[in-house]
């Protein structure tokens, strides 16, 4: 790997810390949410999951930045400097950071809903398609408006 320059370090920690910044943010904005995340194993591990994910996209970014310091072509101009900064970020984005953000969201989130007890048992999720149709039934409104006609114009 080529030796970044110190703004494209800066680069790679700002997409690295992402989710950990993010994880501060809910947690100021939210704090019943630290609860779950610190007292339950599965909320506290899909958080530290989000921060290796968090780091992993960082060093992928490292990565993707490194290439690009070795192509000549894309330092010729600053706008394909700029467009290959932009696909560089895509990558470690896709596969690292948004999943990383999911996870700080979802882990919670579940945990708290495990925690309650409010997960319904596999039999009463799933209804059979009779039960559905009258259920249906009562729920659509007994006369429909009266819908303007095309060919009436």
């Amino acid at each position: 790997m080529v030796r970044l320059a110190g703004r494209q370090w800066g680069l790679v920690a700002v997409v690295a810390s992402t989710p950990f910044l993010f994880a501060f943010l809910l947690a100021a904005s939210s704090p019943g949410l630290v609860e779950p995340v610190l007292g339950t194993a599965l909320g506290g591990a899909s958080w530290v999951l989000a921060a290796l994910l968090g780091l992993l996209g960082g060093a992928l970014f490292a990565g993707c930045l490194g290439t690009l310091a070795q192509s000549p072509g894309l330092n010729a101009s600053p706008l394909r400097r700029a467009l290959g900064l932009v696909f560089a970020s895509i990558v470690p984005l896709g596969l690292c950071i948004i999943p990383a953000l999911c996870l700080l969201l979802a882990g919670p989130a579940l945990a708290m809903r495990l925690e309650r007890g409010t997960v319904m048992p596999r039999e009463e999720r799933f209804h059979p398609a009779q039960e559905l149709a009258e259920r249906l039934k009562y729920q659509l409104p007994r006369v429909l408006p009266r819908m303007p006609r095309l060919g009436a114009w």
